[in-house]
């Protein structure tokens, strides 16, 4: 990552992409049937992996834009990246339990969902 910030950002991007890819054939075995989950919360994953590629790679596209300290800059890096991983991660984890996560009601999963959303 100290070589290439840029370059980071866009294999990250690029990951992040065909997981997203990876989600979106899993959205039809939902719709269909042929896994456990809730197709619309699959769907939601799907497409926050596709949004979170397209914004990791804005962002690299203007690294040469932006000006901060070596150390602010990694900072940005892994923040951004963690980020769109984990709503993608989240997300996914959310839509195979069937929770919605937008509540603390008692339920283990439920509570689990809510809890790194929440994080």
């Amino acid at each position: 990552m100290r070589a290439d910030p840029q370059r980071y950002l866009y294999l990250a991007g690029a990951i992040l992409f065909g997981l997203g890819a990876v989600t979106g054939i899993l959205v039809s075995a939902v719709f269909t049937g042929k896994l456990g989950g809730n197709p619309d919360f699959m769907l939601a994953a799907h497409l926050n992996a596709v949004m979170g590629c397209f914004w990791l790679v804005c962002v690299g596209t203007t690294w040469s834009r932006i000006s901060l300290k070596p150390s602010h800059a990694r900072l940005l890096i892994l923040s951004t990246v963690i980020a769109a991983f984990a709503n993608w991660g989240v997300t996914l984890v959310k839509a195979l339990l069937d929770v919605r996560g937008i509540d603390a009601i008692g339920e283990a999963q439920n509570d689990a969902v809510f809890g790194a959303l929440t994080l």
